[in-house]
């Protein structure tokens, strides 16, 4: 009883605001169709529920509890009073409480609540002792104690039947781009598809409360189809998803069987090679590839889209998706500010894969946070508008949880590779940290349907990070801008203030970037540095740029005022424009390439590279203080740096190393020279 009237109290307790109710767990549990009635009683739109509603149906659960409690224990009968199990019943029947009261099903807590609970149905394939349940063909499923936890997964039920489940395989070809589908209980209907061996097959399974009609799904075997001869199978297992979220979660594992059971089918009557299919599951889908994975030897690869995290985080390999359940399994995570840590997200931030990214740290994808975007998704989604409007709601719902799909959908056609740099955190990606691939490009690797080209054989839990836009097309280019400090009088010493640079584009079209946004930079002359940059256009031909300096001292730092005598101006010998993705090489690029066309990209990756200097070809360039200045790429430029051999990150350019004795002794000539012209 404590646990269920606990996950009762919890349930109003972390309820959320009204505009982002459907981002909670317990509402998702709930069913997120019910969210926005129960926004009204968790407070609306203010954030906070309020105290005296959670303070009334606190002091209703109690008292409940207290009656339930003394009632049984005068009666010694394992029986509620009949007006409270009454009243249970009927709370156990609404969509949402009765979501969160039916939930401690366990045998841990089934003796505690069963007293305030109906009578259980019984199932025609009642399990025997050991709780294992026979599925014909398919094989058992047991409930090991390894898929409980009270905490992380407090609820262990046993699957739907199969004809309650209901799978259902769709295969998509180029012949046959609609698909024909195929029951699960009749597998030898595929003998009348256009399904092929001789073309790599992928399978594709949605998640929680999702079905085959959803925009994102027929986006994607569009998109597969467009750019490979594939077979694109879909996998429908609405009758089981559709559920309270405790059930759909085991219910993913029966799931995973019939998708098992079709492979087999497939490598038995066609020859096909499980190293050819490769499995994109979608949340809740994502598991069920593992499930299906662990089943196949040798299955060539699985991709989860933010896997779900209720039920799953935390928990052993067996549970949930883990990367000994295919050769390769890459996981994108989009939404994974997790509940155990008071967040809102429905997904895994626990790496599980051998390749694990998170565009924009896996969480706050740009975009989701804008009402704007709903009207716009239900314009640029699907094929029309019914399609448009579904990818609206799911939108709505569930924007970041759903980003993981939309960035692989985009990543198969789109000309930006959606390169991620492995790095320690978010943060010193930002930083610019970790842009560096390697001497064998292993720190390097491609997001979306490309991701199975990196070159990191053997390595598991590998975190990648990059940024994305906030759509309709996600990928950002990177790059690397070098500035090359100049001391043209050889009097050292830093420039202090903020700099800006616009990068003009083969159109005309002028792209800035500050690259002091933050703070006041301080360049210390001879220096060069380098500013990573991210940009949704393609800007690696840009041959001209403006260079614009603003003088600001440094409150901290007396040495960098500047009262009158004194030098405000930047003064750069060059800019170097490298994009850092064509450093990210392919597995096909490094293994299949002679030598001829070795040379050939090395020679299309100088290409990538743009110097810009003075136009005239002069050595400095000199920026005056709140002035601008043109730089261009010019034969005249040198190729080498000519100031300093050594170059530093942008943030070395706020804290960097000065050397004081030549600064003091400057700044007390250039006072003593000031105090002398103002006498004379």
């Amino acid at each position: 009883m404590f646990s269920s009237l606990n996950s009762l109290l919890l349930f109003f307790c972390f309820a959320g605001n009204g505009l982002e109710i459907s981002q909670n767990v317990w509402c998702w549990i709930a069913g997120t169709r019910w969210g926005t009635r129960l926004a009204g009683f968790c407070g609306g739109s203010g954030g906070m529920v309020s105290p005296w509603r959670v303070a009334t149906v606190a002091a209703v659960v109690v008292l409940m509890a207290v009656t339930a409690a003394a009632a049984v224990e005068e009666s010694g009968v394992v029986e509620a009073p009949s007006f409270l199990s009454g009243m249970m019943s009927g709370l156990s029947t609404l969509p949402v409480i009765g979501n969160v009261l039916r939930a401690s099903v366990h045998p841990l807590y089934q003796p505690l609540v069963s007293p305030l609970q109906p009578a259980p149905i019984t199932r025609e394939d009642a399990a025997g002792e050991d709780g294992e349940r026979c599925f014909g063909e398919l094989g058992c499923l047991s409930l090991p104690d390894t898929f409980f936890h009270p905490v992380h997964r407090p609820i262990n039920l046993p699957p739907y039947r199969r004809e309650q489940v209901g799978v259902t395989f769709t295969v998509h070809t180029r012949e046959d781009p609609r698909g024909t589908p195929v029951p699960a209980l009749q597998v030898e209907a595929v003998l009348n598809t256009s399904f092929t061996p001789q073309r790599p097959t992928k399978f594709i399974i949605h998640g929680f409360l999702d079905h085959t009609g959803v925009t994102w799904m027929l986006d994607m075997v569009r998109a597969l189809l467009t750019a490979l001869d594939l077979n694109v199978v879909t996998v429908d297992w609405s009758g089981g998803s559709q559920a309270l979220y405790s059930q759909a979660t085991t219910n993913t594992r029966l799931v995973g069987l019939e998708v098992a059971h079709f492979i087999h089918f497939l490598k038995n009557k066609f020859g096909l090679d499980p190293r050819d299919v490769h499995i994109i599951g979608h949340s809740l889908g994502s598991h069920t590839a593992g499930y299906a994975g662990e089943r196949v030897a040798g299955l060539g690869r699985i991709t989860g889209l933010d896997p779900a995290e209720p039920f799953f985080q935390f928990m052993p390999p067996s549970v949930r998706l883990d990367p000994s359940d295919a050769l390769f399994v890459d996981v994108i995570h989009s939404d994974a500010d997790s509940i155990f840590n008071l967040g809102a997200g429905f997904g895994l931030r626990q790496p599980v894969g051998h390749l694990d990214f998170y565009p924009n740290d896996g969480r706050g994808q740009p975009g989701c946070d804008s009402l704007a975007r709903v009207p716009l998704t239900a314009l640029t989604d699907g094929v029309n508008l019914l399609e448009g409007l579904d990818a609206a709601q799911k939108e709505f719902i569930a924007c970041h949880h759903n980003r993981a799909a939309k960035l692989f959908t985009d990543s198969i056609l789109s000309p930006c590779p959606y390169t991620a740099f492995q790095c320690t955190s978010y943060t010193h990606y930002l930083k610019g940290e970790c842009v560096n691939c390697g001497q064998d490009g292993k720190r390097c690797a491609r997001l979306g349907l490309y991701a199975d080209r990196w070159l990191g054989d053997n390595l598991t839990q590998v975190e990648m990070y990059l940024s994305t836009g906030p759509g309709p097309h996600y990928c950002l280019y990177h790059y690397l801008l070098t500035v090359e400090v100049a001391d043209p009088e050889g009097i050292g010493g830093s420039a202090h203030g903020r700099l800006r640079v616009s990068l003009i584009t083969e159109d005309g079209e002028i792209k800035d970037f500050d690259l002091s946004k933050e703070r006041p930079l301080a360049l210390k002359r001879g220096q060069s540095y380098s500013f990573f940059l991210e940009h949704p256009r393609d800007l690696s031909f840009a041959t001209e740029a403006l260079v614009h300096w603003t003088y600001e001292a440094d409150i901290f730092n007396p040495l960098s005022y500047c009262v009158i005598f004194c030098d405000t101006s930047l003064a750069i010998t060059r800019l170097t424009l490298a994009s850092v993705d064509v450093r990210a090489r392919d597995k096909e690029r490094r293994e299949k390439a002679s030598e001829a066309m070795t040379k050939t990209n090395q020679d299309q990756d100088q290409d990538q590279v743009v110097v810009m200097c003075h136009k005239q070809g002069r050595a400095v360039v000199r920026v005056q203080s709140e002035a601008m200045v043109k730089v261009v790429a010019s034969p005249n430029c040198p190729n080498a740096s000519t100031t300093s051999s050594h170059t530093l990150p942008a943030e070395a350019a706020v804290s960097v190393t000065r050397n004081l004795t030549m600064e003091l002794v400057n700044a007390g000539l250039e006072s003593l020279s000031s105090v002398i012209s103002a006498i004379t």
